[in-house]
């Protein structure tokens, strides 16, 4: 898991660039519903995260998401 994949795996499912993702940006606000925050988790746990949905849901920025990555 990189940064970089968390930032063009967000920026994918939000339809927009990943430039225009910022660190307080509260990701449910900008439209990651459940569904897709799921299949986040999903994602980044095949490539080796260890990270659950309530992780992130609980947890909605940017900035509160790479915190619990460690990245």
């Amino acid at each position: 898991m990189t940064r970089d994949r968390v930032l063009d795996d967000i920026a994918e499912l939000l339809e927009i660039d990943r430039a225009e993702l910022e660190p307080e940006d509260n990701l449910v606000d900008e439209g990651l519903d459940s569904i897709r925050i799921m299949s986040l988790v999903e994602r980044w746990n095949a490539a080796g995260a260890n990270v659950g949905f309530v992780d992130l849901a609980e947890r909605p920025t940017l900035a509160d998401w790479l915190r619990v990555l460690g990245l």
